[in-house]
């Protein structure tokens, strides 16, 4: 099997090749930005939410913008569909009151929308949440996904998902030596193949070793069936012994006597893919087999036999909690409970107030379910004082409707959240009455800030540069650039 997470796997050594600091060490200077340990994040759940989550009913509802009274921009944002949002909204069983989140970087009352209704009976996770208003310029899907899951335009090559940096600082630190287990996985399932979801997954110019285990969520049943190696049987170890041996032949050609060997990534992945195959039964007591048992779920009145997300939330638990190789990082697609119009769960270019609804909705009940409430120890569910949460999408839908009852994609100007960690409550940046952004954050900035919580240093060649983050001059001051941003401080 051609399965790649190398968690313990070394990457031979190569000759005459540079020596540098461990990747996501600190370097010297960077006191300033360096979150104390009690602060960091230990964990990070991050969610997709996959099509482009509509902003103005969800996480970014300004009350007076798109009024019907309003001169410029009548009848726009939450106000486009206001009488479909509010039947939906008593549909779910919420109701539309003043959930305000804070001021906005122009002043503007920022709530949150009635379809989130469900975060304010849980006080405790609203004040450990950051609203961040992000933009970029990328309609499609295909461009705007993989750069919001690894903060770099799609096709540059060392673009790499959050969860690889993550692996491989845990990696190279050398604190996890006897694990065998992975320290990142993707669960990722449906939608459009060429969107490039399982960017999530994607190495970039890491090593092999660095890549995250990436599990379709709806195919986990062949999966385990594959950590049993049946195709091996009872010759797994002379299977294992001639590769091996093949394996180590090859490195020997390209070693050259007293000097190492030579340079050859993809030898390297090939010997991390070996040694994790080695590794399953380790692996497999991490990953039961009733990991991704189907779960049915019912939101909004509307009810589905199979619920993926529900599913990869309840897997990213028992991975994210495992009491002996608990993973540090999990990013889980949220498809919906039903794929909208478009072709993902909130790709909603018809039915935009009953899909984002219902969907938004049947994630916020399975993600507040596992998070621990005021005096609540359990430890089979997360605690925001050491798991970071991130929701993430690709780009909002337009203040405008699209035909009768739909909105279309808009990058210029849509809202993430940061919840728990080190995060400081309150909103950044700020979406205009136009519905345009006019001050917000990137999405490198968001991975930037996302590994920094981690105590993980982002600059590095496989990493992001100092250009990554807008108006910076030196790394110091573009990781305070940020963090201020998405955490809501700099140490």
């Amino acid at each position: 099997m051609g399965m790649v997470s190398g968690a313990t796997a070394a990457t031979a050594i190569v000759g005459m090749r540079r020596a540098r600091a461990a990747f996501g060490a600190f370097p010297a200077g960077s006191e300033a930005v360096q979150l104390p340990d009690g602060m960091r994040a230990k964990r990070v759940l991050e969610v997709f939410l996959y099509g482009g989550l509509s902003q103005w009913e969800t996480l970014y509802f300004v009350r007076n913008y798109g009024k019907p009274t309003d001169a410029a921009y009548a009848n726009q944002q939450y106000y486009t569909f206001a009488t479909t949002n509010a039947q939906y909204t008593t549909q779910c069983g919420g109701a539309d009151l003043p959930r305000v989140l804070g001021p906005d970087a122009l002043g503007a009352s920022v709530e949150l929308g009635p379809f989130a209704w469900r975060l304010w009976g849980r006080q405790d996770i609203v004040n450990r949440m950051r609203v961040v208003v992000q933009k970029h310029n990328l309609e499609p899907h295909e461009a705007a996904v993989p750069q919001a899951l690894t903060g770099r335009p799609v096709g540059q090559p060392t673009a790499a998902g959050l969860g690889a940096h993550v692996q491989r600082a845990r990696i190279d630190s050398g604190q996890f030596a006897m694990r065998a287990s992975p320290h990142s996985y993707v669960l990722a399932t449906g939608g459009i193949s060429s969107d490039n979801v399982a960017a999530a997954a994607s190495a970039g110019a890491h090593p092999g070793s660095a890549r995250p285990l990436l599990i379709k969520t709806d195919n986990a049943a062949k999966f385990t069936q594959l950590l049993s190696r049946s195709t091996v049987g009872a010759k797994r170890a002379d299977n294992d012994a001639l590769v091996k041996a093949y394996l180590d032949q090859y490195q020997a050609r390209l070693t050259w006597p007293g000097q190492g060997r030579v340079r050859s990534p993809r030898t390297d992945d090939l010997a991390v893919a070996f040694n994790t195959t080695t590794q399953v039964d380790a692996i497999h007591n991490v990953i039961a087999d009733n990991l991704f048992a189907n779960q049915a779920g019912t939101s909004c009145g509307h009810g589905e036999t199979t619920n993926i997300p529900l599913m990869g939330l309840s897997a990213a638990r028992h991975l994210l909690t495992h009491p002996t190789e608990p993973a540090s990082y999990v990013c889980v697609s949220d498809v919906g409970l039903y794929e909208a119009s478009g072709g993902g769960g909130y790709d909603t270019h018809t039915d935009n107030a009953r899909d984002t609804a219902t969907n938004f909705d049947n994630l916020m009940q399975a993600l507040i379910a596992m998070i621990n409430g005021p005096g609540e120890t359990d430890p089979t569910k997360l605690s925001l004082d050491d798991t970071l949460i991130i929701l993430n999408t690709e780009f909002g839908r337009t203040p405008v409707a699209q035909g009768a009852n739909g909105r279309n994609h808009h990058p210029y100007g849509y809202a993430t959240a940061f919840i728990g960690g080190p995060t400081v409550k309150g909103v950044a940046g700020a979406i205009g009455p136009d519905g345009n952004a006019s001050m917000f954050g990137t999405p490198s900035e968001n991975r930037i800030a996302a590994l920094l919580s981690l105590g993980i240093w982002p600059f590095a060649p496989e990493g992001f540069a100092v250009s990554d983050v807008p108006n910076a001059h030196a790394e110091v001051e573009a990781a305070q650039n940020a963090m201020t941003r998405f955490l809501g401080r700099t140490a």
